[in-house]
């Protein structure tokens, strides 16, 4: 059942065709949320992209996202936490597995190659998620990886989206990265958006 969709289609439609989204989620609604962006951008808007998982391994994510009618024929997968978490990637097409997490210049390069891959001009970028990679980096080099990335995605004018869980995010990590984003918009489990330009720490209810 779609929850957000209505709000999702009015922040979207408003940004220009090249920018960065930064998405604050609650471990209750993390899935959702993720699901009705990518419905929205892949089936609604028709438009292919790339989806960094950090978060479940590459296997696991397709079955999901295919379980909740996501075209995954349209995504290339960068996955860098199946070796991590013990598994044996096999190689296939439209996906390049990475180390680990702490790989951030692997990620980068494997980042590259995917956007090389990618021969359509109208692309999205997906990153799953910020505060998943501060379980394995310190949040300067967190904030410093977000910003090469959002520097890449307003080079190839794309569309960037960065999703974090905000209860596991630094909130001064998460306060720094709303400056260099767009747009910073935060789905309350109870179904409310808030939308807002700079995020201040007052409004993360520090």
């Amino acid at each position: 059942m779609a929850v957000y969709s209505a709000q999702i289609k009015k922040e979207f439609d408003s940004l220009l065709n090249g920018f960065v989204v930064l998405i604050l989620v609650s471990a209750v609604n993390y899935l959702q949320v993720s699901f009705e962006v990518l419905d929205y951008i892949l089936n609604k808007r028709n438009i292919p992209g790339i989806y960094i998982t950090v978060s479940r391994p590459y296997n696991n994510m397709v079955k999901v996202l295919e379980e909740n009618g996501i075209d995954v024929k349209k995504i290339f997968f960068i996955d860098a936490i199946t070796q991590t978490a013990g598994g044996n990637p096999e190689r296939k097409e439209g996906v390049l597995f990475v180390a680990s997490p702490q790989n951030l210049t692997d990620i980068s390069i494997a980042l590259s190659e995917a956007l090389e891959a990618m021969k359509v001009p109208d692309k999205f970028l997906f990153l799953d998620s910020l505060s998943t990679l501060l379980i394995y980096n310190n949040p300067e080099t967190v904030t410093k990886f977000s910003h090469f990335l959002a520097s890449k995605i307003r080079l190839g004018d794309l569309k960037g989206i960065f999703l974090s869980m905000e209860i596991e995010a630094d909130e001064r990590l998460i306060a720094t990265l709303s400056q260099f984003v767009d747009k910073t918009i935060k789905f309350e489990a109870w179904g409310e958006v808030r939308s807002v330009q700079k995020l201040d720490l007052k409004l993360l209810g520090k």
